[in-house]
């Protein structure tokens, strides 16, 4: 059963390619939208249900990188903000940020844990 469409930072992506169960990922959502600074951070290629986006509100881009977070942070909690989804990231400032954003976050541990009560 997938939940819909998530929004994902690059240390969850690391994470869960050295636990060598990214593709798990893609059972538990439907899409994951990847930012291209994200993309550029991971470096590696994605499979089917990852898709690389471009963040469109330069103006609220730049407000959040100024808050002195990742470009792969400040991307994705745009990407999430603009486009009222929800965010898959690690970083305790950024997860600040994103919910001070009233955007719905999980990270690395709560996939796990959807995961481990899925199966």
């Amino acid at each position: 059963m997938h939940n819909d469409i998530v929004i994902a930072d690059t240390s969850v992506l690391i994470a869960f390619n050295k636990l060598d169960i990214l593709d798990l990922l893609c059972e538990i959502y439907k899409e994951i939208l990847i930012p291209e600074a994200v993309l550029k951070e991971y470096g590696t290629k994605l499979n089917k249900c990852f898709q690389v986006k471009k963040v469109n509100d330069i103006r609220l881009l730049g407000i959040i990188k100024d808050l002195n977070i990742g470009n792969g942070e400040s991307e994705a909690i745009a990407m999430a903000f603009e486009n009222k989804l929800p965010i898959l990231i690690d970083d305790l400032k950024a997860r600040k940020i994103a919910k001070k954003l009233y955007l719905k976050v999980s990270g690395t541990i709560g996939v796990l844990v959807k995961l481990y009560n899925k199966n």
